[in-house]
């Protein structure tokens, strides 16, 4: 797939029109279907932006930036201890050019919804910093439990914590936030999964300062805040999107 092909894949998986990648990126809505029929080549810059924008690098690896998840939280609790540093500023102004958040950076009455799936797709689970897969087996809650008796501070999200804050659907993809990923695997007795094998895994992500601000106690287990579960949900796998759904009340349970 060359990059033209990508970017219109890309924007069509993110559900947005050409008028509003072009919005997210600050260009006209005419370069980017002509960047998409492939008529121009865009520069390495623009290039970048319109993939992170996307929820991608210009490789495939690449680390997912968490600036996207800092503005959003922030757009919905602006007492949150998040520093507004630049990165965070820019995706303010994206969200405003969407019409997702005002001048203020608070989200935009209706437009919660928009602005967690935006910011889930933009910071990916998959390549969230930091980021560690291990081999499934125990379940998210017994992981939970191993974390809270060993001393590890650690808050649950993904599936498992969205049924947590409403009963929805089974667990697929246990993913923990932990302070410390070499201890909490450890303390879990978790063993590392083979670079770039398939199926079930555990993942366990480093705080990163923003998506454990915020947590809170579910049936004795450590949870992110809700707004955190959406977005993480909206940038999981399978079944996820639809638990992000149920909690905003899109879906029925």
């Amino acid at each position: 797939m060359n990059l033209a092909e990508r970017i219109s894949t890309l924007r069509r998986v993110n559900g947005l029109s050409a008028r509003q990648l072009a919005a997210l990126v600050d260009v006209a809505p005419t370069t980017v279907t002509r960047i998409e029929a492939g008529a121009v080549s865009p520069s390495f810059d623009l290039a970048q932006e319109i993939l992170t924008a996307l929820g991608e690098s210009l490789g495939f690896t690449g680390v997912a930036d968490t600036a996207p998840i800092a503005a959003a939280r922030l757009a919905l609790d602006s007492a949150l201890d998040i520093e507004v540093v630049p990165g965070v500023e820019a995706w303010q102004q994206r969200w405003a050019r969407l019409g997702l958040v005002d001048s203020s950076g608070r989200v935009v009455n209706g437009k919660e919804a928009d602005l967690l799936f935006r910011a889930g797709r933009a910071a990916r689970l998959t390549r969230r910093p930091g980021a560690v897969d291990f081999n499934a087996g125990k379940s998210a809650y017994e992981i939970a439990r191993l974390f809270a008796e060993s001393g590890v501070g650690y808050a649950l999200s993904g599936d498992a914590g969205a049924n947590l804050y409403r009963s929805s659907a089974g667990e697929a993809w246990p993913v923990l936030y932990v302070e410390d990923v070499a201890r909490a695997a450890e303390a879990a007795g978790l063993s590392r999964k083979e670079p770039g094998s398939f199926g079930m895994r555990v993942t366990l992500i480093p705080f990163d300062g923003v998506s454990e601000l915020g947590r809170t106690r579910i049936e004795g287990i450590t949870v992110v805040a809700r707004d955190q579960v959406i977005v993480d949900s909206y940038g999981g796998i399978d079944r996820m999107a639809e638990q992000a759904d149920i909690l905003l009340g899109r879906r029925v349970a």
